[in-house]
């Protein structure tokens, strides 16, 4: 009898437990309730409606209802007779390879230098990161007035100089160098402060028992601090790769897409495509391209980074 005692007992504790159990999961489930309905009502469902516009004929005119359904169409043109898609293309990616490699190599020597026994770090941390905290679309417009080829400064400096002027973003040769010249000064304080948190968190003994074995600051810059900054140069690297292949601001400002496409990236021709020649099935396709894209590169620098930890 005690036996079948212990075991009804034991039965309603379990049930009482589960109860309990319950009661705390429908309490998370509502508390992360808001969080999922944000993501279904601002990510997913938008998401979901960019492939299904990217395959109709739908010039916004009419309503999406009436637009002629043409399945891959749009992204076959893209990818096999749109030749224009495919310079953008290459264009996104030689910004995104120019700002990356650039950046990160400044930001890490700017941190470096910052991170040192530098006198009034604290007001040169301020200048450097000032940049970051100004509209993009403010830094685009002065940019451009010190690119012009008449009265622009850099012009007026190098005549001051005696040196031959540059024609900057009036020239295909010179438009995207200026184009990634400009993103770096905007970006590089962000990363800077990016880089100098992950060396404030390298320990410092670590530094001084290298010493002690004889080691360089090369070698320490080679042996420890590159490795123990992995995990930040992985942030960074991704950070950078995403905005970058994502530009839409400065080239649409600086150049427009000009001299002659030369720094009309894939955005931008995403925008012209879909709000100047009302081609909003084929947009959502390079939309989607661009995802593709941007979503394999991310996996390829994750694994690639993880792989030599």
């Amino acid at each position: 009898m005690r036996t079948i005692s212990a075991t009804k007992e034991a039965a309603r504790e379990r049930r009482a437990h589960r109860r309990v159990l319950g009661r705390k999961a429908v309490a998370g489930y509502l508390f992360i309730a808001p969080s999922i309905a944000f993501l279904l009502v601002f990510a997913l469902i938008p998401f979901l409606f960019t492939i299904y516009v990217s395959l109709h004929d739908w010039n916004m005119l009419v309503p999406l209802s009436r637009a002629r359904f043409l399945g891959f169409e749009n992204y076959r043109y893209l990818l096999f007779e749109d030749p224009l898609f495919w310079q953008t293309f290459r264009n996104s990616v030689v910004f995104a390879l120019g700002n990356v490699v650039l950046t990160m190599a400044l930001s890490l020597a700017v941190a470096l230098l910052l991170n040192s026994r530098l006198r009034l770090r604290a007001l040169w941390r301020s200048a450097f990161f000032m940049p970051y905290v100004t509209s993009s679309v403010a830094i685009a417009i002065v940019w451009s007035n010190l690119y012009h080829p008449t009265y622009g400064l850099f012009n007026g400096v190098l005549q001051f100089l005696g040196l031959p002027t540059l024609d900057f973003t009036n020239s295909p040769s010179q438009a995207m160098p200026s184009l990634i010249a400009t993103s770096i000064w905007h970006e590089l304080g962000y990363y800077m402060i990016i880089f100098l948190a992950g060396l404030q968190s390298i320990p410092g003994e670590v530094y001084d028992a290298a010493k002690v074995d004889g080691a360089g600051s090369w070698q320490q810059f080679w042996r420890i601090t590159l490795p123990l900054l992995r995990p930040t140069i992985l942030f960074v690297a991704v950070i950078i790769t995403l905005s970058s292949l994502q530009v839409f601001d400065l080239p649409f400002i600086l150049t427009n897409g000009g001299p002659v496409n030369s720094t009309n990236t894939l955005v931008l021709y995403m925008y012209q495509t879909a709000f100047q020649f009302l081609r909003m099935g084929r947009a959502t396709a390079m939309a989607i391209l661009l995802f593709v894209v941007v979503f394999a590169m991310t996996l390829i620098q994750l694994r690639l980074l993880r792989e030599r930890e």
